[in-house]
């Protein structure tokens, strides 16, 4: 995935020595890791929810621009396109999770957006003499104009909604261990 990733993968820590003892025993993670996979779909649709990060913090707040164009103040969430990308793969010892949307990466990490220079033709309705400041369609237009965009750039804040919060590393242990109990 090209996007921004999450991995889960046997390492030093707690919960890393539990898959570790967990993989001895089962011979494979994949069920396992298949439950925290599906843990942490719930666990980062509920961080988007409350719009923040895995170590809790706040997201950046929307620009004054950004709230003018969106239907709500919500981050993330106005469509549900981003979080609806969200997918794991799981190999016998590995779990990625995360998205192949680029703007993902954006999302998470932050960068500079580059808008290039463009122009197009807008439609109004003109009615008595005054053009109505509402763009409508073309077929229900009687008046049109070009207008030209000069390029720009816009830094975007991270707002990272991957990763592992204490809870989510918690709970993963709760499931290794309930697989380890038997």
């Amino acid at each position: 995935m090209a996007g921004a990733m999450l991995d889960v993968t046997i390492d030093a820590s707690v919960v890393g020595r539990e898959l570790e003892l967990l993989a001895e025993r089962l011979g494979s993670l994949r069920t396992p890791l298949n439950d925290i996979a599906e843990y942490l779909h719930m666990s980062v649709d509920a961080r988007a929810r409350r719009q923040v990060a895995p170590d809790g913090s706040p997201w950046a707040p929307l620009s004054p621009r950004t709230l003018a164009r969106k239907k709500g103040n919500k981050t993330l969430r106005e469509s549900g396109a981003l979080l609806d990308t969200l997918r794991h793969q799981v190999s016998n010892d590995e779990l990625q999770f995360g998205t192949d949307r680029p703007y993902g990466a954006l999302h998470q990490f932050g960068g500079k957006v580059d808008h290039a220079a463009r122009s197009q033709q807008v439609y109004f309705k003109e009615k008595g003499g005054v053009v109505g400041n509402r763009f409508v369609k073309k077929r229900q237009s009687n008046f049109s104009q070009w207008v030209t965009h000069g390029a720009r750039s816009v830094e975007m804040p991270a707002r990272p909604y991957l990763g592992l919060s204490s809870e989510d590393e918690t709970e993963i242990l709760e499931i290794v261990a309930a697989y380890l109990k038997g």
